[in-house]
């Protein structure tokens, strides 16, 4: 300053910032002030303008400034740390906390859940290099806490700008602590709980409400921060446990995978392997009916009546296995040609005879001898309706069965419907599932495997037509077959 007017009074223009201490009462000010002289023509002074402002508090504002941009800069180097330890982000903010505050040293403790235990978490470089003693606590409840607890008693910050001063909090610090001059420390709410208490401390000058928002965003930024790389950390963990689940996954499912194609590959050998006999008992069984290997009792040709009966019974469950088997395989083939529908539904008649005079059925058949030819597979489609008749003699404890058939513009109509049991409408959407029966009691008291409808949709389908079911409970079923002509 004295410099500054020196050359003012030596006839040139000043400017200056800096302190003044006044000589009055010794008060130090932060000032500008501009000197502009007044000269006459012989270069004598004669006079000029003074102006001084006091800049303190521009000053102040510079510098919260500087400080606020300093803490972006620390939240944006904090969030780029997204490889590193926990101990590494709360070091750096921990530090950062002491210089933003101009501070020298400063502290991170966090919260237990029920806010009655604080557990140290560590101290600033400075402090642990001052700090003498040996064996230092990390818990402190908060019962037992003095003044730096107050953050926490009073849910506020905490500022003790004189800290030698008395204070009823105040239960002092050990032989060997670092001295505090001036104190501050803020709680960090994550919603209504407090979770950390940072404090730092020694600041040349006092403590205020600006160092409190710096501390109080910085620690927000870091606790934030530290939440999400938590989660991240759980999502990693969880994404690498789900890739060794879904690898485990892959693995046994391609271990089903060969089971199943066993499954399938035994039942197919032993289909074939009871087919044989099955034909030999059931060729030999009509033989003997028929009396052709000599004379039959009427006792005897009831015994005999069973025995086929039943026979073609497991050659119906045996082909239903086979047929299944194939489907899954993707090995079964069709054999298409001109054929007569009329024909076709004669013979599955023919061969469920015995189990229809067995219940004393009534069948009436409504099939036209002039219907138009389809493209299919005799054997296939035979097999659909013996599944389809032997379903109606099944669930029909009296009544009758009716087979129809009739022209509709590109195909054939046919109608396989009875007068038994019928079914609950909201179980129709499921008949054509794989061993779907509709309760556990359906399958005791009338038996099967449930696979006659499931096989029905196949056969329906490789002939690119359609098949659906209408049923009442206690009135009948009617099962709708449509097929190309």
């Amino acid at each position: 300053m004295g410099d500054a007017v020196k050359a003012a009074l030596s006839g040139k223009s000043v400017h200056y910032e800096g302190e003044y201490r006044s000589v009055i009462s010794g008060k130090l000010t932060q000032i500008k002030a501009d000197y502009s002289p007044y000269i006459s023509e012989d270069g004598s002074l004669l006079g000029g303008i003074g102006i001084i402002e006091d800049i303190a508090e521009r000053n102040r504002a510079e510098e919260t400034l500087l400080l606020d941009e300093s803490r972006l800069e620390a939240l944006l180097q904090l969030n780029q740390m997204t490889d590193a330890s926990l101990q590494e982000i709360t070091d750096f903010t921990r530090e950062e906390a002491v210089r933003l505050t101009q501070s020298k040293l400063g502290y991170l403790s966090f919260m237990d859940e029920n806010e009655t235990v604080l557990t140290m978490h560590s101290w600033s470089r400075d402090a642990m290099e001052e700090c003498k003693i040996g064996d230092k606590p990390l818990v402190y409840p908060l019962e037992t806490t003095g003044l730096w607890g107050e953050a926490v008693r009073q849910r506020i910050p905490i500022i003790t700008n004189d800290y030698q001063a008395p204070n009823p909090f105040k239960k002092g610090y050990p032989e060997g602590h670092v001295e505090l001059k001036r104190h501050m420390n803020v709680p960090i709410f994550d919603g209504d709980r407090i979770v950390i208490v940072a404090g730092v401390g020694n600041k040349e000058e006092n403590y205020d409400e600006s160092d409190i928002r710096q501390l109080t965003l910085l620690m927000q930024g870091m606790w934030t921060h530290i939440q999400h790389k938590l989660a991240a950390d759980e999502l990693k963990q969880y994404s690498q446990e789900l890739t060794k689940i879904n690898k485990e996954l892959s693995e046994a499912n391609e271990e089903l995978k060969s089971l199943d194609k066993m499954k399938d590959e035994f039942i197919s050998n032993v289909s074939h392997e009871l087919k044989t006999p099955l034909v030999s008992i059931i060729g030999y069984s009509e033989l003997i009916y028929e009396g052709t290997l000599g004379n039959v009792r009427d006792q005897q040709k009831n015994a005999l009546e069973t025995i086929l009966r039943n026979s073609k019974r497991l050659r119906r469950l045996v082909d239903s296995l086979l047929h299944m088997s194939l489907t899954q395989a993707e090995a079964i083939e069709y054999v298409f040609e001109p054929v007569q529908i009329a024909e076709i539904i004669d013979d599955a008649i023919t061969d469920m005879i015995p189990l229809i005079n067995e219940k004393n059925l009534t069948i009436k058949k409504d099939v036209p001898d002039n219907l138009s030819d389809i493209r299919g597979d005799e054997h296939k489609l035979t097999d659909l309706f013996t599944h389809l008749i032997d379903n109606a003699v099944k669930f029909t404890p009296s009544g009758e069965i009716t087979l129809e058939t009739y022209e509709e513009e590109d195909s054939l109509h046919i109608k396989v419907s009875d007068t038994g049991i019928g079914i609950a409408k909201d179980l129709i959407p499921h008949l054509f599932q794989k061993f779907y029966q509709v309760d556990s009691s359906i399958r005791r008291k009338y038996g099967g495997t449930g696979l006659g409808l499931y096989i029905c949709k196949n056969i329906v389908e490789a002939h690119n037509g359609e098949i659906w079911v209408e049923s009442e409970e206690g009135v009948g079923t009617t099962v709708h077959i449509k097929i190309p002509k």
